[in-house]
């Protein structure tokens, strides 16, 4: 890797002296250690690259010095962490000189440390001690031009593997593994820098860590590390070139600029200390005691360090301390990663452009990566206008486009690296570093200062001789000055002669022409001559400057114009997105036309009178006007309505302002007489446990990860949020009263044997209107029901495909087309791998325990498509075949595995009971599927796995009217869920429990849980027009109940408005 401040003669040196490559070595090996602390700042996380460097593992350490290391890097990662998580300005004003932020607080961290450490470990090298500062500034600038080139590729795969930029399927959410970012990091520090880390494919990690994959924030904390790198190793190089300049002030006894004498004497103190310090290289100054006392502790323990490996000992202290260095910044790139992630929406992703992550000012002005996103941009192929541009340039453009960028690389150069140019080779030649030859033993370097002093001796003995004012006149006068070609001069025509005649002021104006008309006229000599062969190409000119300037003009117009074409047509396709869906929605609720007319009717006189006296006016006086407000329509709930006004917006509407939590007050006496129905009933519900037997890690979790393609779903729990939002493509939400009414024709078409023949002569009477009761309200009131769904039973099905022999795939798909699924399974005995036949575990292949899943999943979307297509019996054989064969079948799984699959196996078995309450043998294990399938979800801590089970087994009770028990299981849900955030599982299980009680002839529990669900969808987004139906109607429903009750209570002669089961009536 060249290094562009480093002067030729010092690299040749370094790099052909075979008495200066130990310091080379020395370099490699420390920079080497750098770079394996930085990668392995996440080992245990993801997979462990310090075993992959080249150093001395930590284990060969002797016990002692491990114990050693370890507690000085633990002293090392509490206090960056204590600097990095703790903002300097809340501690007051911040004083000049010292850290504003925890950015800078934790580069001036890396900056001592990394010093100190280099400085000592160096120490241990046969190496110069003179070199050491130079070494260290080659080191940074190594490690930055690394870190530069990384964030470039990783910034670029950020937005491959985040974004729909090459794969439609990619977004925020997607889960590359890590072998995708461990290539970027060889590529660019073994193989572009050569730095000593191995290949990740060929060299396995010593630990695969905890994260099978990696994520969006794991590559956004990656682009900040290498941020935070790159600002530390350029201000550290920066150190290194002041104490280069103070060094070469004191070699060559300059006057060293002294700050002011402070007034305190903390202050006068301080300054004495730094004064002591300047002349250590490894002790870089800063007024923090404790991170003077951290590197001193890491400088001692360097010091202990003897022998012939005590080099190769160092550079893995080295390491380790820089990894503790890295964990303890890791919070606040943590921090700023998450920030990031808030900024960055979907349709960033969409785009295939993600928005690069902001530090906070002033951090984001002083950075060195501040445009790293655009210089990653820059490597991607141009845009189609900008290659139809470059080709379409006139003749001649691009070569001056090219000679104006030359000359600014020139200036970029002296911007940049000048200083540091001549700071290191003042300093080299001041120290006589690095030597041409080596130095022979007994000999003594002459110090620069000495030969000084021996000049001006020799002058003073010398007889001073007088000057001919004649000769020097005449020498003055003929002197002709001899310019450099590449600087615009002219070569010398007659070779040997050094002397030339002055030229004409005639002659100076052709050669000025010359080189100006050089870029057209190339075959022309400077003076019209024969051209020359080796004469330089012509510097760019004033017209050629200009002409370029024009064209960098022309150019940024066009980027202008292009940004903003882009910005208008955004601005009118959303504007025409928002009157589409403003008129959808117009044509949805006719009712908004009116109060747009309004609208429209207060902008046109707000145009003529003004906006002021339209609107503000106005409301001004319906405020005043207030406390005149009518009462409104529907503020007695529960009194009788007329029937055109008896709407779910209306019963629905005064619950916002009761108690959301009313629901759970009133129904204590639900929970008392729920107790004495139940008394003589014993049911256990398993304890919830979480072992560490049932967590999966290791080989077993990385293979099935590659089998799901980075999917661990099923081994998490579910989303509380099991109802679908809202997406403007729902049916139409009707009035209670109208749905049900509706729901009612149905049901009795479908169920009438005339109502089929529509092509009868006869006619069918029409059957009238139901009557509007308590025990029409009562048989109407149903619990919702949560299907369970097949997890990628198409993925699982096109892999068991590809499993059988191709004389049996034909046999197997025609068995599915007629709908034998316990064939099809038959027919897997013949698949590749050997048996797969679960419903036969006898002759079952071993040792393939996700094929078993396979398998087992796609049986589950069999019984779901057997259901749908009206087979009962045929789901209800298979998923008992399932059960019955399931111990043995599930043989070679992960326990943990194998009880998430029990779970899920148990739960379909309990909803084929819910869709089969006919099948009477399968009814009477409905229980036990229910205690297996929840004893295991509470086992694996999955809570709202276990509700939704909870929830499906109190319906499948309610349809055998075991209702108590049905409002038991409920209850249970709801106590799981007592400390849960809002969700719609929440509002399900008090919509149901509200069923379970209504059909009690409970009716004030069941208005309590009613008000209870409405407050909780009031928190909500809005939920689907379907299910939100289905709760309109149970509301409605409830509410007429307990309107009609009193007359109902009369007829039936009920005494108490509670009847409790088991007592009889007197």
């Amino acid at each position: 890797m060249s290094i562009p401040w480093l002067p030729r003669e010092v690299s040749y040196r370094l790099h052909d002296r075979p008495h200066e490559l130990v310091n080379v070595k020395t370099t490699y090996l420390l920079s080497t250690a750098a770079v394996a602390g930085f990668l392995s700042r996440e080992d245990g996380k993801r997979p462990s690259w310090f075993n992959r460097a080249r150093l001395m593992p930590v284990s060969a350490l002797t016990p002692d010095l491990q114990e050693h290391l370890a507690n000085a890097c633990h002293v090392i990662c509490m206090k960056v962490r204590h600097e990095v998580t703790n903002e300097p300005a809340a501690k007051g004003p911040v004083p000049p000189g010292k850290p504003a932020t925890t950015w800078q607080a934790g580069l001036l961290c890396a900056r001592v440390l990394f010093r100190a450490l280099f400085a000592a470990a160096a120490a241990k090298a046969p190496a110069s001690k003179k070199a050491v500062p130079a070494l260290f500034m080659c080191s940074c600038e190594g490690l930055k031009q690394a870190s530069q080139t990384l964030l470039t590729k990783v910034w670029r795969e950020v937005q491959v593997q985040f974004t729909s930029k090459e794969n439609k399927y990619r977004n925020m959410k997607s889960r590359p593994p890590w072998s995708f970012l461990e290539a970027h990091q060889y590529e660019v520090f073994a193989k572009a820098c050569g730095f000593g880390v191995c290949d990740p494919s060929l060299v396995a990690p010593s630990s695969a860590g905890t994260k099978p994959a990696s994520n969006l924030q794991d590559y956004l904390e990656e682009v900040l590390a290498l941020r935070f790198a790159v600002d530390w190793l350029s201000a550290s190089m920066e150190d290194a070139q002041e104490f280069l300049d103070q060094a070469t002030k004191r070699a060559y006894k300059r006057p060293v600029l002294k700050a002011k004498a402070a007034p305190d004497p903390v202050s006068q103190q301080l300054a004495a200390l730094k004064e002591k310090s300047v002349d250590s290289f490894a002790m870089m100054w800063t007024d923090d005691a404790e991170l003077r006392g951290v590197a001193s502790l890491a400088i001692r323990l360097m010091d202990g360090l003897e022998g012939p490996s005590a080099m190769l000992f160092a550079a893995t202290f080295t390491g380790q301390m820089l990894l503790a260095m890295w964990t303890g910044v890791a919070p606040m790139l943590s921090h700023h990663a998450a920030m990031g992630i808030a900024r960055i929406a979907e349709s960033h992703a969409a785009m295939g452009l993600l928005p690069p992550p902001q530090l906070p000012e002033p951090d984001a002005s002083t950075s060195r990566t501040a445009v790293f996103d655009r210089i990653a941009i820059s490597y991607d192929r141009p845009s189609k206008d900008c290659e139809e541009l470059v080709g379409a340039l006139p003749r001649g453009v691009l070569g001056a486009i090219i000679k104006v960028q030359a000359t600014f690389r020139g200036y970029v150069f002296r911007a940049r690296y000048f200083s540091k140019t001549r700071a290191v080779a003042a300093y080299c030649k001041a120290v006589a570093w690095p030597e041409l030859h080596p130095s022979l033993e007994g000999e003594a370097v002459e110090a620069p200062s000495d030969k000084d002093k021996k000049k001006k001796k020799q002058k003073t003995g010398m007889a001073s001789t007088k000057v001919d004012a004649q000769a020097l006149n005449q020498t003055i006068a003929d002197f002709q000055p001899n310019v450099s070609k590449y600087l615009g001069g002219e070569p010398n025509k007659q070779a040997g002669s050094t002397m030339q005649a002055p030229a004409s002021p005639s002659g100076r104006m052709g050669g000025t022409m010359g080189s100006t008309m050089g870029s057209t006229k190339g075959s022309m000599g400077a003076t019209g001559g024969p051209p020359e062969r080796n004469r330089a190409w012509p510097l760019p000119t004033a017209d050629h400057r200009a002409c370029a300037d024009l064209f960098a003009l022309y150019m940024y117009n066009l980027y202008r114009r292009k940004e903003l074409t882009n910005m208008w047509s955004t601005l009118c396709g959303a504007y025409e997105r928002g009157m589409d869906s403003y008129a959808e929605l117009l044509n949805r609720n006719p009712a908004l036309k009116p109060m747009l007319e309004s609208i429209a009717a207060q902008l046109k006189r707000g145009s003529v009178v003004g906006y002021d006296k339209a609107f503000i006016a106005k409301h001004k006086k319906e405020d005043q006007s207030g406390s005149t407000r009518v009462k409104p329509v529907d503020a007695d709930i529960f009194k009788k309505k007329q029937p055109d006004r008896s709407k779910m917006g209306e019963t629905g509407q005064d619950f916002a302002a009761e108690d959301p939590m009313r629901g759970a007050a009133m129904s204590a006496g639900a929970n008392s007489t729920m107790g004495m129905s139940m008394s003589g009933v014993k049911l256990t519900i398993g304890e919830e446990k979480k072992g560490t037997e049932y967590e999966i890690t290791g080989e077993y979790l990385t293979n099935y990860l590659k089998e799901m393609d980075g999917d661990d779903s099923q081994f998490k729990d579910i989303n509380p949020s099991v109802v679908p939002l809202s997406t403007g493509t729902s049916p139409q939400r009707l009035q209670p009263a109208e749905s049900i009414l509706r729901t009612e024709e149905l049901s009795s078409k479908q169920n009438s044997p005339a109502g089929s023949r529509g092509g009868s002569g006869t006619a069918t009477p029409t059957r009238s209107r139901p009557k509007l009761d308590v025990p029409f309200c009562l048989t109407k009131c149903k619990p919702i029901w949560l299907p369970i769904k097949a997890h990628r039973f198409a993925a699982y099905r096109a892999k068991v495909l590809q499993l059988l022999p191709q004389r049996v795939l034909q046999q197997y798909i025609d068995f599915e087309k007629q709908g034998q699924y316990a064939a099809c399974i038959k027919l897997l005995e013949s698949a590749t791998p050997g048996s797969l036949n679960v419903l036969s575990p006898a002759t079952m292949v071993t040792g393939k325990p996700l094929l078993v899943e396979t398998v087992l999943q796609l049986i589950v979307g069999y019984s779901g498509l057997c259901l749908k297509n009206q087979q009962g019996s045929v789901a209800v054989k298979l998923i008992t075949q399932v059960l019955d064969n399931m111990s043995l079948s599930l043989r070679d799984l992960h326990p943990g595995h194998r009880t998430v699959l029990e779970a899920y196996l148990f739960d379909t078995a309990l909803s084929v009971c819910y869709y089969m309450p006919t099948d009477v043998t399968l009814s009477d294990r409905s229980e036990s599927f229910f205690q297996q399938a929840s004893e295991r979800y509470l086992r694996l801590g999955h809570i709202n796995r276990y509700c939704k089970c909870c929830l499906r087994a109190a319906a499948v009770l309610q349809n055998q009217g075991n209702k108590s028990e049905a409002e038991y299981y409920t209850q249970q849900a709801l106590n799981k869920l007592s400390d849960a955030p809002v969700s719609s599982l929440l509002a399900i299980c008090y919509h149901n429990l509200a069923v379970h009680t209504i059909v009690q002839h409970r009716v004030a529990d069941s208005v309590a849980h009613v008000r209870s669900y409405v407050a909780l969808l009031r928190q909500l987004p809005k939920l689907g027009n379907s299910w939100m139906q289905l709760l309109d109607n149970t509301q409605w429903l409830i509410l007429k109940s307990q309107e009609l009750w009193p007359t109902f209570q009369h007829q039936s002669g009920i005494r108490d408005t509670q009847v409790v089961d088991g007592v009889s009536r007197k």
